[in-house]
């Protein structure tokens, strides 16, 4: 028995490498929207330094954003019931929060208030329609043993109010972005129309 002990004494795990495997068997595939703030909107207003609410281009933020088609790795954590510190009141009455955390490759390195679209696809791997708009509440980088961040778990918040405008969006992508998005590149989101 020590035998075997002293063979795996000295076993170094790659937690990078695991995490990929991981990634790879239990992902599934997301569309990944990152608030670039260096592509300005055609309705950013310098002097408020914000963008127009009605702007069907930007949402409002007053910036553009890339996507890109990536593999998270999707995780509720879920009560058994319901206590006071997960139910919420809203203008539709109370409801029960669950927590998700979507955790995300490294490379990607997400930020807060990206967007997650959980989306279905067709056999060809084009997306179709948006099942969910998840915005990245908090990130945390879960760092390996000589502090190497292996993979990043995202806290996301469900925004119900976004599934129709990026729906909208979706359904009017230029198959030049879906063309992009097909081979792991990044795309604009929206596609501004040249004036």
């Amino acid at each position: 028995m020590r035998y075997v002990y002293d063979n795996f004494k000295n076993v170094e795990i790659d937690l990078r490498q695991n995490s990929e495997l991981l990634t790879e068997e239990f992902g599934i595939n997301v569309l990944y929207i990152r608030n670039a703030k260096f592509i300005r909107c055609k309705c950013f207003n310098d002097l408020n330094k914000n963008g127009d609410a009605k702007c069907p281009y930007c949402l409002g933020t007053g910036h553009l954003a890339s996507v890109q088609k990536i593999k998270a790795i999707e995780s509720s954590n879920v009560r058994p019931y319901s206590d006071e510190s997960s139910t919420f009141k809203t203008n539709i009455g109370v409801t029960d929060q669950k927590s998700e955390i979507y955790y995300i490759r490294q490379q990607y390195n997400p930020k807060e208030r990206d967007l997650i679209l959980k989306v279905t696809w067709d056999k060809y791997g084009n997306p179709v329609d948006i099942v969910k708009v998840l915005e990245i509440i908090n990130v945390y980088e879960m760092r390996g043993d000589n502090g190497r961040v292996e993979l990043n778990g995202c806290v996301i918040n469900n925004r119900t109010d976004l599934v129709t405008p990026y729906r909208k969006y979706l359904s009017i992508l230029p198959k030049k972005i879906i063309r992009q998005i097909n081979i792991g590149e990044k795309g604009v989101w929206p596609l501004m129309n040249k004036e």
